[in-house]
């Protein structure tokens, strides 16, 4: 019987790309997770509220919800792509583009990579900086909007 996987988690840092100050946070995520999640919990960790239209740029190939009315649409589908799927090779840079002709801009970099069994509650808010609005950032509130997904069902990735 072969040995059972180890899953990790990812230490990751967002910056919300052309704002000033510097906007961002620092999530725990695990392997397993879609990247259709992930974009729900970067929404939760920065406080948007309101479904965005969503793509991650990873390598160059675009994931998100491709057009189905466009069937030369390049676009991968986010649910069925785990963010472990696309880091197991080491760490590659990442832009997560949000919101109607992609008003915000993520940064996204792998800052550590851990098992699974040693990384705090995951997905979890740890560190952030400023509001989008101006506002000022609440850790304590974040860290409850992303734990809060940690109990949501969660769109099942789907072997590519």
């Amino acid at each position: 019987m072969p040995p059972p996987a180890i899953r990790y988690a990812y230490q990751l840092h967002l910056q919300l790309q052309g704002v000033t100050p510097a906007v961002w946070r620092r999530l725990w995520i695990l392997d397993s997770t879609p990247l259709a999640q992930l974009h729900r919990i970067v929404q939760a960790a920065f406080g948007w509220h309101q479904p965005l239209p969503f793509y991650f740029d990873i390598a160059g190939q675009r994931y998100g919800q491709p057009n189905p009315d466009e069937p030369d649409d390049p676009t991968m589908d986010a649910r069925r792509y785990t963010l472990g799927q696309l880091q197991q090779h080491g760490p590659v840079p990442m832009l997560h583009v949000c919101g109607a002709q992609g008003a915000w801009l993520l940064r996204v970099r792998v800052e550590a990579v851990a098992p699974a069994a040693t990384a705090p509650v995951v997905p979890d808010c740890i560190d952030g900086r400023h509001c989008p609005d101006g506002g000022t950032f609440d850790l304590a509130n974040a860290r409850l909007r992303v734990q809060a997904l940690q109990a949501a069902p969660q769109p099942v990735a789907e072997p590519v």
